[in-house]
């Protein structure tokens, strides 16, 4: 691939990061199960791991040694850096006591989401309530929600009660309709065969949110499905529960929709929460679990432009979840290797915004503008300053740092950061002495 072409050799000796996610499930395996597995995404992203990180992934079957014998502990917690929840079962049933997450794991995952876990919480659509399950419950429950419910801030962006169910009257129906006019009320051939949904990306100053952003465009295109579950925004965000960080509360927004090829309506299909900006984890919702299981990727050629575009979002949605920490090591490594590639010691004696361009659109073409964002300005909120000053900035005194043996990369990225702002700063100084004064100037020219 391309990033293997322009990474070359001048990468940093430490050791790469740990990408460290669990695949927690309640059913579903890396094989079997007619496809509602996940083998494929695992694959995909360990086949695919960026040159500045080491991805692990393991899954976790909380009933595979007994009910609810694997539940979430702090200790388990603290072996990953990301969770994302696959779960099946409805609720709480005579025989099955601990489907749900109990108070012991919400308390554990709580605090680990707090210190920074990121989560990916997904479902379905619903099916009647299990009949033998507490009658207080609603009619109609959420596949997935035993496990998705009680997860802390993840579990109020789904809808867990009531419909979307998987009716054609009630369902929200994504397939992208064949050639061969099939059903698309039909989950089999349609959730099998080559052709994916295109998606409805929200954007900002003209680009996408960088879960979707990839290297050559747009991800435009999800695995579609027949019946998804529906994404929720809370109505209120009290602070207990979303606190607030220095730059303000930050709070979950739907970032891509998907239309039902029925009727033209436009559902919710991902949404995003960046608890970093208040100190926290970050966490990512998805309409529908089917958007990652093996019988929804089969029908992609492997190597294809369909599969190729899904694996960097899987690989983008990875990296996006990521502790902050764990992050700091990542842009270590990206500044040992841009502060050694040719194309940007060439122009290091530019000033800053020739160094920052070229530093910036390697990284684009390696990991992606996600991982830039959080290269250029590792803190809270968005920086005033233009992304290339500051990035050029950090990668000159990076590798002045390296010249001179210093590798201590906090401070390298608090000089650099310092010194672009007070770059920018100098520059509109010098624009606001340049119009000073034009006005009489302007004045006596046109009299």
């Amino acid at each position: 691939m391309f990033e293997a072409r322009i990474v070359g050799d001048r990468v940093s000796p430490a050791a790469k990061p740990k990408i460290r996610v669990l695949f927690y499930t309640d059913v579903v395996g890396f094989t079997g199960n007619n496809g509602f597995s996940l083998g494929i995404l695992r694959d995909l992203l360990l086949g695919n791991q960026p040159f500045f990180a080491e991805f692990e992934v393991d899954l976790i079957n909380r009933h595979a040694d007994g009910h609810a014998a694997n539940k979430l502990t702090p200790e388990v917690l603290g072996r990953y850096e990301q969770v994302w929840f696959f779960g099946l079962e409805q609720c709480n049933v005579p025989g099955q006591p601990a489907n749900e997450l109990v108070d012991a794991e919400v308390k554990a995952l709580r605090s680990w989401m707090d210190a920074g876990g990121g989560v990916l919480i997904t479902g379905d659509h619903s099916n009647p309530r299990p009949g033998d399950a507490d009658p207080n419950l609603p009619d109609y429950l959420n596949l997935g929600r035993a496990l998705g419910h009680r997860v802390p801030r993840a579990g109020e962006l789904r809808v867990w009660n009531d419909r979307p169910d998987s009716s054609i009257e009630f369902s929200h129906n994504t397939h992208q309709p064949d050639p061969w006019g099939n059903d698309i009320n039909q989950p089999i051939p349609n959730d099998l065969d080559p052709y994916p949904q295109e998606l409805i990306l929200r954007k900002w100053n003209g680009r996408p949110h960088p879960l979707f952003q990839g290297r050559r465009g747009p991800i435009t295109i999800f695995p579609d499905h027949m019946h998804e579950g529906q994404l929720l925004i809370p109505e209120q965000f009290p602070t207990d529960v979303w606190p607030v960080g220095r730059t303000g509360q930050p709070k979950p927004e739907i970032v891509s929709r998907g239309t039902d090829k029925r009727n033209g309506e436009v559902y919710g299909v991902t949404s995003v929460y960046d608890g970093a900006a208040a100190g926290v984890g970050r966490i990512v919702a998805d309409s529908t679990w089917h958007h990652y299981f093996d019988i929804n990727l089969w029908g992609f050629q492997k190597g294809g432009d369909v599969l190729n575009r899904l694996t960097e979002y899987y690989v983008n949605l990875t990296l996006w979840l990521t502790p902050k920490l764990v992050k700091q090591e990542m842009n270590a490594q990206l500044l040992h290797w841009l502060s050694n590639h040719l194309s940007v010691r060439a122009v290091l004696d530019e000033g800053y915004r020739t160094p920052g361009l070229a530093a910036a659109g390697l990284v684009r073409e390696v990991a992606g503008q996600g991982v830039l964002d959080d290269l250029v300005w590792p803190l809270e909120g968005s920086p005033d300053v233009p992304e290339e000053l500051l990035l050029g900035a950090v990668v000159k005194e990076s590798a002045a740092a390296l010249s001179r043996g210093d590798v201590d990369a906090t401070t390298v990225v608090e000089r650099g950061l310092r010194t672009g702002a007070e770059e920018y700063a100098a520059e509109l100084r010098g624009a606001l002495g340049r119009v000073e004064g034009m006005g009489e100037l302007i004045a006596q020219g046109l009299r």
